[in-house]
């Protein structure tokens, strides 16, 4: 049985950068998901993490996305399920942004192939 593996703050950065930059283009926009989907896929596998097909995959990632508009949005736009986690980030975002750049660097220098 896999155990659900929790989000966490390398993660959430990355994924508040795609949501920061996703292009309008539909065609784009999916392929973007896809790389960070499979970036996450990666992580797992150099951490040692027992994940399954569902982890981080692009459907999950589209639904923290739209968690992750709600928190940008202040409620007016997406889902009402975002993490403790997500608000963090966004604090962090805003108030600390050579530190969340920082982070990310690093994410994607790790775990990009």
């Amino acid at each position: 049985m896999v155990i659900r593996i929790k989000w966490d703050v390398e993660e959430a950065i990355a994924l508040f950068d795609l949501y920061f930059t996703l292009p309008d283009d539909s065609d784009l926009k999916e392929k973007k998901i896809a790389e960070l989907s499979k970036i996450y896929n990666n992580r797992a596998r150099i951490l040692e993490l027992e994940v399954d097909e569902k982890f981080r995959n692009k459907a999950g990632i589209k639904m923290q996305l739209a968690c992750i508009q709600y928190v940008v949005t202040n409620g007016k736009y997406g889902l009402s399920d975002a993490s403790e986690l997500f608000y963090q980030t966004h604090k962090l975002y805003k108030e600390y942004p050579q530190m969340f750049h920082l982070i990310l660097h690093e994410f994607y220098r790790k775990y990009s192939f």
